[in-house]
């Protein structure tokens, strides 16, 4: 496989990757120029007018918060904003288009000059072969632009090889996606890695949840992702010919598709042939790229500026009151659980990189009090999270709710129940949606930290093994374990294993 020789590839060569990610902006209620709704799915082509199907005399009208979505989002990424900008008309031919031409911005977007510090760290360090250090590291991800248009429909090819047009018996187009507002972000060819570009992606698909602009649906092609990607041998300065793949339709797929062209490309000029620019298709199901169409020749848009429209002007004061509606990010919210309840960095990681566990996790610390904040975070990384998994579920569907996860973890806290028994009532919770209390009263589970009801029956089992108690008391102190668990059986699990370990070492002298 191309990910197995990834490595060694990248010993001897350096790839230089950039991507473009789209965004439809599903949050908002109508098209980029019309007033359709913006909805997936649905029967085809009911979610049409004059004006998204290019109707003769049909004039587009701007969606103002469809401009401030983008203001919002390139300001969240560290952009410049133009105050002077406009649409144009971008110029192709292709049947998913029904004006035969897109409104687009050419070379004066919304948005430009940004960045975001791509953190890398475990087993994806090792990607980068040309750092000394093996610890993790920051890169930093240039962001070109981000400008708005409108989507095209969809094609949905019938009788060919994984709905692909090659072999297809027949062609349908469905224009109900056919304007939808979609932001376009260029990055610049900063990315060195198959992982520092899943995690660019990644991390853009949190932000833009943040600001709740889009729903970021991959499977839904409300993100979607294409990369550019070229490799030269290492000294190189020249940049080698670039292939764009396509059809990248999660972050896993980001890389491996990126993995295998890398390695592609290698074997290409490791035996002399040349690399030819050319669209490529990733084939999830083979595990590969093939050739879409070849890009020998740059295509000719022939842009001009939109003229059913005028220029947007913008003023410094618009700008700033965009500003002050961008949230807390998710650098900002992962800085804040550390500092704020002194979680590790990873814990902090893990709660930050979904928008509804960090929520979960900040109601269920409402509860507990900021003391407890550490079990909380442990309780949600390993049961909670586990429990998520295997179900298939997310935060919002699941019966577990921030106020019985709070419940459960004071309850181990102050010794009602042990971390053993928690998980008992965590299953428990999960299948039937009760409180913790109610688990734990209804199944007679408290424990028993009465010192005096433990300590009678530590004498007895001291009593009744007098070659293990004159074996510890030789040396062998591993058999307080041994103490422990006929403790532990005799009460049937109630008792307290803290005090139980206790009592047994003061005892047992």
């Amino acid at each position: 496989m191309a990910k197995d020789r990834l490595s060694e590839v990248l010993e001897r060569y350096e790839a230089v990757i950039g991507l473009e990610i789209h965004t439809e902006l599903t949050s908002l209620k109508s098209k980029m120029f019309c007033g359709c709704p913006v909805e997936f799915g649905g029967e085809p082509n009911t979610r049409v007018c004059p004006v998204c199907l290019g109707l003769p005399g049909a004039l587009p009208v701007p969606n103002e918060a469809a401009v401030e979505a983008t203001v919002l989002a390139g300001l969240a990424v560290n952009c410049d904003i133009a105050l002077w900008s406009q649409f144009h008309r971008k110029q192709y031919f292709y049947p998913d288009m029904p004006k035969d031409y897109q409104i687009s911005q050419y070379d004066l977007p919304f948005c430009s000059g940004g960045h975001l510090d791509v953190e890398v760290d475990g087993d994806a360090v090792f990607q980068r072969v040309d750092r000394d250090s093996e610890e993790e590291y920051t890169a930093r991800i240039g962001i070109t632009r981000i400008h708005l248009e409108e989507d095209t429909g969809k094609m949905i090819h019938v009788g060919g090889a994984e709905g692909r047009i090659s072999g297809a018996e027949k062609s349908l187009v469905d224009f109900n996606r056919a304007g939808t507002p979609l932001m376009e972000l260029v990055s610049e060819p900063d990315i060195r890695t198959p992982e520092e570009a899943r995690r660019f992606a990644q991390k853009l698909r949190l932000i833009m949840l943040t600001l709740g602009v889009s729903d970021c649906s991959m499977e839904e092609g409300s993100m979607r992702v294409d990369g550019n990607i070229s490799i030269r041998l290492r000294g190189e300065i020249e940049l080698g010919t670039k292939s764009e793949i396509k059809n990248m339709n999660s972050f896993k797929a980001l890389h491996d598709a990126l993995a295998y062209e890398i390695v592609r490309q290698a074997d290409l000029m490791d035996v002399g042939e040349r690399v030819v620019q050319e669209t490529r298709h990733w084939d999830v199901g083979a595990k590969r790229t093939s050739m879409l169409r070849s890009k020998e020749e740059a295509h000719d848009y022939r842009y001009f500026p939109e003229p059913d429209m005028v220029p947007f002007a913008f003023t410094e004061e618009w700008v700033e009151s965009i500003a002050q509606r961008v949230p807390e990010l998710p650098d900002a919210k992962r800085e804040r659980f550390m500092g704020t309840w002194d979680l590790p960095k990873y814990d902090a990681v893990v709660l930050t990189s979904d928008l509804a566990m960090a929520g979960f996790f900040e109601a269920a610390v409402a509860q507990t009090g900021p003391a407890r904040a550490k079990s909380v975070a442990n309780t949600m990384i390993n049961d909670f999270s586990a429990h998520l998994n295997a179900e298939g579920i997310g935060v919002d569907e699941s019966p577990v709710k921030p106020s019985m996860l709070a419940e459960l973890v004071v309850l181990v806290d102050d010794g009602t129940i042990s971390g053993k028994q928690a998980k008992e009532v965590f299953s428990a919770m999960v299948k039937t949606g009760e409180a913790p209390a109610v688990i734990v009263e209804a199944r007679n589970m408290r424990q028993v930290s009465d010192t005096s009801a433990i300590e009678a029956v530590v004498d007895a089992i001291i009593a009744a093994n007098p070659d293990e108690v004159a074996s510890y008391r030789g040396g062998k102190i591993g058999l307080v374990g041994w103490f422990v668990g006929q403790v532990m059986r005799e009460m049937r699990g109630q008792g307290n294993p803290k005090v139980v370990n206790e009592v047994l070492r003061r005892k047992l002298g």
